[in-house]
């Protein structure tokens, strides 16, 4: 039915709980699964004021490119320890990551990769995602390309 889905994740319990219901996908023909983790811009200033209190503006500032390498070396071993767990089941995985906002970044790889369907989260890790109550997941709803199946 859904040969290919997208499963974006933030590593969140929530993103857990939708990775959990991927893999019972298995069953009823899904055989790709692609994981997409988005650095987002926020994550990136985070990044930056963190180290700028830490250094003290002593040695400069990491570059942008640098703090993106930073946050991936974090999620990279995550990303894998997900594709591992797809492939241990018998379900073909490849790992994506991008820059940007979350929800564009979703939409635009769903119709890059050709989803036939969207599972992701209900609720993200990041504060703003809490104060909007799952703000990605509805812009995401909203645009989709595909079917969207949120689990909570």
């Amino acid at each position: 039915m859904y040969s290919k889905i997208l499963y974006p994740t933030d590593f969140s319990k929530d993103a857990q709980k939708a990775l959990t219901y991927i893999k019972t996908l298995k069953h009823s023909g899904t055989t790709d699964v692609v994981i997409l983790h988005v650095i987002e811009h926020s994550k990136i200033i985070e990044y930056r004021e963190i180290q700028e209190q830490i250094m003290e503006a002593s040695e400069g500032l990491i570059e942008v490119e640098d703090a993106v390498k930073k946050i991936l070396q974090k999620v990279y071993p995550q990303l894998k320890k997900i594709e591992k767990e797809l492939i241990d089941i018998g379900i073909k995985a490849e790992i994506i990551v991008k820059e940007g906002v979350a929800s564009k970044q979703i939409i635009e790889v769903a119709g890059q990769v050709d989803a036939k369907m969207i599972v992701m989260g209900h609720t993200g890790k990041g504060i703003l995602e809490k104060l909007f109550s799952g703000s990605t997941v509805r812009h995401v709803v909203e645009s989709a390309p595909v079917s969207v199946m949120i689990v909570k």
